[in-house]
């Protein structure tokens, strides 16, 4: 931040330097000129000096502007010719500074391309040097590719979700950043997990990805059921389970482990009657009318309780509620509706209830 700052600054001053040049340049110009013909300066040199100095000065700021051209063009040039020669994405970060979004953007588009082609090669050069040198590597890249389903980088992403930017106190900050994302299509959903560092000029060998993760739904439903007991792989994973094996719903554009029950599903509408006469989950008429939840979260570092209860589909599409209680199937303080594809929060069936 400061050294932009300080670049700034330095521009601002070369261009009023650079304008001061100009201006003092015509005046003295202009003077000489005035001068001249004038009879006490009969023999004198004194005004073509001043013409000669103007000329000068004037100059200064076009070939400044000049240089600045052949400058810009040459640098042009030599960046085409450079990035011709790239073999990946991190080449262009170990010899550039790129921002966040650009970062980001190529990286996503690079992953997803070369894993779509097949091509390992292009495919492995994205992960740092250090990595790739780590021993059984060259295995994971096989394993990813012999599960990779294809075809991702042809989808729309969903559900991004970053971490908070790092702010830099110098040009010597090492740049990192981690992304989640679902992509794919109605029935068939993949979310990817990646982790990399665009900036680090000191340890260039630390520079690319360091962590990058496919999953299916049933996969990445087992992955968020604990996600900080995972540990992370700085090898590429490719993880594809089986929907006979593990059953798994999307609900509010997430992967969750799912619970199917007996209860016959109720309409939203027979659910909004219902909470609005019963203000605690565990109320036996309530209880005996929904059933059991199929679906519970914990809220982290609160002791309040998420339970996503399936409701009849509408137009063939699932409906959920979700209903946070105050405590284990405590007082409801608020019950919205959910898709497979988000939490619609301006959709309530109870507003908000203070404890």
């Amino acid at each position: 931040m400061l050294s932009a700052i300080k670049s700034l600054l330095l521009i601002i001053l070369a261009v009023i330097g650079l304008a001061l040049s100009l201006l003092i340049g015509f005046i003295l110009l202009i003077r000489g000129i005035l001068k001249k013909p004038l009879a006490e300066y009969a023999g004198s040199t004194y005004p073509k000096k001043l013409m000669i100095t103007g000329i000068v000065m004037i100059l200064i700021p076009f070939a400044a502007i000049a240089g600045l051209s052949i400058w810009g063009i040459t640098s042009s040039a030599n960046t085409i010719y450079t990035r011709a020669h790239y073999e990946c994405v991190p080449d262009i970060w170990r010899n550039e500074s790129v921002s966040r979004n650009k970062a980001e953007e190529d990286i996503i588009r690079n992953l997803l391309a070369s894993a779509d082609k097949g091509n390992r090669e292009a495919f492995a050069k994205n992960f740092t040097p250090e990595i790739q040198k780590k021993k059984g590597f060259d295995k994971a890249v096989v394993d990813f590719f012999e599960n990779y389903p294809g075809g991702l980088a042809g989808y729309k992403i969903y559900n991004k979700t970053l971490t908070e930017p790092d702010l830099p106190d110098s040009d010597s900050t090492i740049k990192t950043d981690s992304l989640s994302f679902r992509c794919g299509s109605y029935g068939e959903w993949y979310f990817v997990v990646l982790k990399y560092c665009y900036y680090n000029p000191d340890e260039p060998d630390k520079v690319g990805v360091t962590e990058f993760r496919v999953m299916n739904l049933e996969a990445a439903a087992v992955y968020y059921e604990n996600e900080e007991a995972n540990t992370a792989s700085d090898f590429p994973v490719c993880d594809i389970r089986s929907g006979s094996d593990i059953n798994a719903r999307l609900v509010g554009g997430r992967a969750y482990l799912w619970t199917d029950t007996d209860t016959p599903k109720i309409s939203e509408e027979e659910l909004r009657g219902l909470v609005e006469l019963y203000d605690r989950l565990d109320d036996p008429a309530l209880k005996n009318a929904i059933g059991e939840p199929n679906l519970i979260i914990k809220e982290t570092g609160s002791n309040e309780y998420g339970y996503f209860f399936e409701l009849t589909a509408q137009n063939g599409e699932p409906r959920y509620a979700y209903v946070q209680t105050d405590s284990e199937r405590g007082k409801i303080l608020w019950a919205l509706i959910c898709t497979p594809y988000e939490v619609q929060y301006n959709h309530t069936l109870v507003e908000y209830k203070k404890q």
